[in-house]
């Protein structure tokens, strides 16, 4: 019963989750991109001596992957799936310095665009609001 209720619980969050990220996608008029992280799936699950941690890695990435492809398609956003290879160490440009969360997503969205076919640079539609008064220095470091 208790393995049933962890079931229903990460079920029930990786529809919530999906479903904000598409509405957001399509309020903005933005696509989605993700990685494709069947392989990390596939190196985890063969690990003899699982911890916990470890199951809900596994159970989470492949629910939410899957709940996101679903709400994509169901609410006409176009997808990106990228190969994961090199996403947070290539550098995305010449002497680009940054944290590896920041060069991964730089590295899913240039992937992407590619895998799209867009040529603007952009994952939005040209109608799409554009943040323009953004800080890129948010945090008060160099």
């Amino acid at each position: 019963m208790r393995a049933y209720r962890s079931w229903n619980i990460l079920e029930d969050w990786a529809r919530k989750t999906s479903l904000e990220i598409v509405r957001f996608a399509k309020r903005l008029g933005y696509a989605v991109a993700r990685e494709d992280l069947t392989g990390l799936i596939n190196s985890l699950r063969r690990i003899k001596n699982k911890d916990h941690r470890t199951k809900l890695i596994i159970m989470g990435c492949r629910r939410i992957a899957r709940w996101i492809d679903w709400q994509a398609m169901k609410q006409g956003i176009p997808l990106a799936i990228v190969n994961p290879n090199g996403t947070s160490s290539e550098c995305p440009q010449c002497d680009f310095e940054a944290d590896r969360d920041v060069i991964g997503k730089l590295n899913i969205r240039k992937r992407a665009l590619k895998i799209l076919g867009i040529s603007g640079g952009s994952l939005t539609t040209p109608t799409a609001p554009q943040m323009t008064d953004v800080n890129p220095n948010r945090w008060g470091n160099q």
